[in-house]
């Protein structure tokens, strides 16, 4: 409580704080503070606070923690010499010497937790921290080294050190390059620097090398380092010193062991223990010694890396095998062998290998039957197995079945399918079946799956005691045929054994001939139910079942729900409801489910990713892609097809969108009246007003995905162009207002078209052509017609007042070079430096996305290509000046398109890069483009 009268004022005097837990309490502030040169009477007020020492002492991290990394941010130089003044002046208060001051501003400001041996880049705290050591001589550079010493690397302090003491660079490295395991080289260092400069660090590592005290291991970390890089001269030192390690490992307990880079596995460069770089190479020249060390470890039962007995398998093929069994036999961890064991064909350890289908893990079950299939005596074990009286075993047996796949083994698998009557079992049957296991959509099929499930005692009662099935209208077909309740509860049954939303295996046959419209009320009914129980996560089937069986009214329910059970905080139940929404698949639902993806994407994320996971799960579940199912929440603003018909003193009339997004009108003699009609009810005025404000918004989003689409050159197969394209009354005007084109079978294009006004297709000479079913439609891009064509169509739109949606044949195109088709990056780009918001404000709009560090600066940018599996990346620099901060580039490369999971702050390494005539041509020259026509603002600027 005093804390809070001081901070407010109502007492002068700075609290004591006795406890820690009170000193605890005043770092609740720390975030508070601004950068020091804008502290005013609020900050000052903590960092009284915060100067006893006691409370120093709990929340001196913290704090650090908090200014440190802030210091870099731009601002001017007068304001950038108060802040370091008015900082370091605090610190100095806390009892801080310039020595530690120096030092924690290198710890804190993380730039130096990496092996970033380049130049150091201007920024504030860089800036003032090279003029802090510069300011030092021989003595006063010593609590440095002595503190630094004793710390883990640090790139920034030896870059700094580097700079400002040339002559220390070298002894402070020969400490650093010792461990940090006692008696082992640092390799990552060590490889750092003979990557920087080679000619400058091979001496060092020399001398280190050959040092009277230098161990085994060093000697031995030594040379793979340089030999990494000078393979010619140094690889022919490395096997003497491979038999000294394992001679020396052999004998020495089982302790930590250093790691050293080499390559040993699909030809790149990994971190590896030496031991097994020393057993590698020892394979490669004498595999007889190498195998009798490694069985000296293993009847020590030593610790092996996982890696070894994959390389082993690798090397020696069959002669592996006597060191796979003895390991076995001395109980290594069977899920590290068994992956070898499947590479290496042998008739030996099948026998030992069928015990472990008793395995109590399914992971190890699961690798075993993968082998023991190959046993010419598989399927009578199997089928043997396959009677055992634990179900766990019985998918085990089935497993192996599967991978012997044979007419008898499916046989097998399918009787014991249906007479399976643990569903835990049957569940994982099916799932390990997969996609191998089909079922027709008729009600032969669903009558004999029902059959299945009675036989089983499935169908006798509801499948819960609360649940009134016969409540529950009964199911219709789609044939207008009614079923009986016994395929209500088998409906259910299967269902109920659901993971995650969407439909089971054996419910789709059935699912697939239900009716929608007349199925909306047990829909209903099973939203009621899921109601009733508050969203019980068990329940989610019953939403599930409801959005594969429902139409309007459950799509109206869920509708309204959301919001609320968003807005209570309900969220399994908003995340079932996205998922059910998302299974519907219907325009409207879809755009709600999309929305949300959009919305919570910095806030409530955990239920933005609900939503987006949804879509996927979705499009899965639909057999469609991502943007199939995007054209299914394309608005159909509640028309019939183009129109929406009302009535208009006793006539029928139209509304319908005309070319510029505005609702036009035909009367009953399909004539447009030149006014709009004022005797149509209020009901029909009020929505055709309302649809006209949501009308440019909606056109904007679907220009959007069609320019996306014109750059990653998504294809749409004959039939869904016309569904989407002459049937919905928004995406209609974009066929009449953009140019396509109709490729063949073999992906070449036929020709080039355009929708009139009454739906027909037109080349470039008027000519009418109908799309062949096995044809595909592209919107057309420059790159992909000649002058004469494109004139032609720009003086075609022009003749007849039609403006495009978007810029589309007067796009900048950008054709790739004879000469630059082998290369992999593009240099034109570093004459390029603007302001950083400009540049940000015009990657944003072009599609690209930022990349940032731990702080937050955008340092990569990159434009994907979903469609066609590849990205283009750029990176980008910034200059901090007075008048702010300034942005240049650096090379564009392309690479096969990165996840977000594998978004890394390092640039990709060369062998990751594309060269150029691999890009797809249209994506090249969009990429390109975005780039060079900052130029052109530039030279405005």
């Amino acid at each position: 409580m005093s804390i809070h009268l001081f901070l407010t004022g109502a007492q002068t005097s700075v609290p004591v704080l006795n406890t820690p837990d009170e000193s605890a309490m005043a770092g609740y502030f720390i975030p508070l503070l601004q950068l020091p040169d804008q502290w005013n009477d609020n900050d000052r007020l903590v960092l009284q606070l915060l100067s006893d020492p006691q409370v120093w002492e709990k929340n001196e991290h913290d704090f650090l923690s908090h200014i440190v990394p802030m210091l870099d941010m731009p601002g001017s130089s007068s304001s950038i010499v108060q802040r370091f003044s008015t900082f370091t002046n605090f610190l100095q208060q806390q009892g801080y010497s310039p020595e530690k001051i120096g030092s924690m501003l290198i710890r804190y400001s993380r730039y130096g937790e990496n092996l970033d041996l380049m130049p150091l880049k201007f920024s504030p705290l860089r800036k003032f921290l090279q003029d802090l050591l510069r300011s030092t001589d021989a003595l006063t550079i010593q609590p440095y080294l002595q503190r630094w010493y004793q710390l883990n690397w640090n790139s920034l302090f030896f870059r700094l050190l580097a700079k400002s003491h040339p002559d220390l660079e070298i002894p402070y490295l020969e400490k650093k390059l010792s461990g940090p395991i006692s008696g082992y080289l640092n390799s990552d260092l060590a490889n750092a620097l003979l990557q920087n400069n080679f000619a400058k660090y091979e001496p060092l590592l020399l001398q280190i090398g050959t040092q009277p005290d230098a161990t085994v291991a060093v000697q031995l970390g030594v040379q793979l380092a340089l030999t990494n890089y000078q393979p010619d001269v140094y690889q022919a030192n490395l096997l003497p010193l491979f038999r000294q390690y394992l001679q020396e490992f052999s004998q020495a307990p089982d302790t930590e062991e250093g790691y050293a880079s080499s390559i040993l596995q699909a030809e790149t460069t990994g971190s590896y223990p030496l031991s097994l770089i020393a057993l590698h190479g020892l394979l490669q020249h004498n595999a007889a010694e190498a195998v009798d060390y490694l069985l000296q470890f293993i009847r020590a039962q030593r610790e092996i890396p996982p890696a070894c007995f994959e390389i082993l398998g690798q090397r020696l093929q069959q002669q592996a095998v006597p060191v796979l069994m003895e390991a076995l036999e001395k109980g290594y961890d069977i899920k590290l062998l068994l992956p070898v064991m499947e590479q290496v064909e042998s008739t030996r350890y099948f026998e030992q290998l069928w015990p472990y289908t008793l395995h109590k893990l399914k992971s190890v079950r699961m690798a075993v039957a993968v082998i023991l299939a190959k046993d010419p005596e598989a399927f009578p074990k199997a089928a043997e197995l396959m009677q055992h009286k634990k179900a766990e075993q019985r998918l085990t047996a089935t497993l192996i079945l599967c991978s012997i796949n044979t007419p008898e083994a499916r046989e097998l698998i399918k009787d014991a399918l249906h007479n399976e009557i643990n569903d835990d079992a049957r569940d994982l049957m099916l799932e390990t079946l997969g996609n191998t296991i089909r079922y027709e959509a008729d009600m032969e099929t669903v009558n004999s799956l029902i059959a299945s499930a009675r036989s089983r005692y499935k169908l006798n009662r509801p499948l819960e005691k609360w649940m009134d099935d016969q409540s529950l209208p009964l199911l219709w077909t789609k044939d207008g045929q009614q079923l009986p309740l016994e395929a209500t509860r088998f409906l259910l049954y299967r269902m109920s054994r659901i993971r995650e939303m969407g439909a089971d295996v054996e419910a789709k046959p059935l699912l697939k001939l239900l009716d929608p419209v007349r199925n909306d009320d047990f829909a209903m009914g099973l939203f009621n139910m899921y109601e009733q129980h508050e969203g019980d996560t068990r329940l989610k089937f019953l939403l599930a079942t409801a959005a594969l069986t429902g139409h309007h009214k459950l799509a109206a329910a869920l509708q309204a729900n959301i919001g609320s059970w968003i807005n209570e905080r309900r969220p399994r139940q908003a995340e079932h409801a996205l998922a059910a929404m998302a299974l519907q698949a219907n325009s409207k639902s879809l755009q709600i489910v999309e929305y949300y993806a959009k919305k919570y994407t910095t806030r409530r994320v955990l239920l933005g990713t609900a939503a987006r996971n949804a879509l996927v799960r979705a499009a899965a579940e639909l057999e469609l892609t991502l943007h199939e199912l995007g054209d299914k929440a394309v608005p159909d603003l509640e028309f019939e097809g183009r129109y929406k018909p009302f009535d208009m003193k006793g006539d029928t009339w139209k509304g319908f969108v005309d070319n510029n997004f505005r609702i036009a009108y035909l009367n009953r003699k399909g004539k447009r009246p030149k006014t709009p009609p004022t005797a149509a009810s209020k009901e029909t005025k009020k929505f055709f007003k309302e649809l006209q404000k949501q009308l440019p918004a909606m056109a904007a989003k679907q220009a959007g995905r069609l320019q996306q689409f014109l750059v990653n050159q998504r294809s749409w197969k004959a039939a869904q162009w016309l569904e989407l394209f002459l049937h919905n009354p928004l995406m209609f005007v974009f066929a009449n207002r953009l140019i396509w084109a109709v490729y063949d079978e073999e992906n070449q294009l036929m020709t080039s078209f355009r929708c009139t006004e009454d739906s027909r297709l037109i080349t470039i000479s008027g000519a009418t052509i109908e799309l062949p079913p096995f044809g595909s439609v592209r919107l057309l891009h420059p790159l992909q017609a000649d002058e004469q064509a494109i004139a032609q169509w720009k003086a075609h739109l022009a003749e007849h007042n039609i403006i495009p949606a978007f810029e589309q044949l007067d796009r900048q195109a950008t054709a790739l070079q004879p000469d630059q088709q082998l290369l992999t990056t593009i240099a034109d780009f570093e004459d390029i430096a603007m302001d950083q918001d400009v540049i940000h404000e015009h990657l944003l709009s072009r599609g690209w996305q930022p990349q940032t560090n731990e702080e937050g600066v955008a340092h990569t940018w990159f434009k994907s290509n979903d469609i066609q599996q590849v990205e283009a990346r750029i990176a980008t620099y910034n200059i901090y000046q007075e008048s702010g901060t300034r942005c240049k580039f650096g090379n564009l490369y392309f690479t096969r398109q990165l996840t977000t999971d594998h978004l890394s702050s390092a640039a990709a390494a060369p062998a990751e890069m594309l060269q150029l005539y691999k890009v797809p041509p249209v994506f090249y020259s969009e990429a390109v483009t975005d780039i060079a026509i900052l130029r052109v603002k530039m030279e405005l600027v």
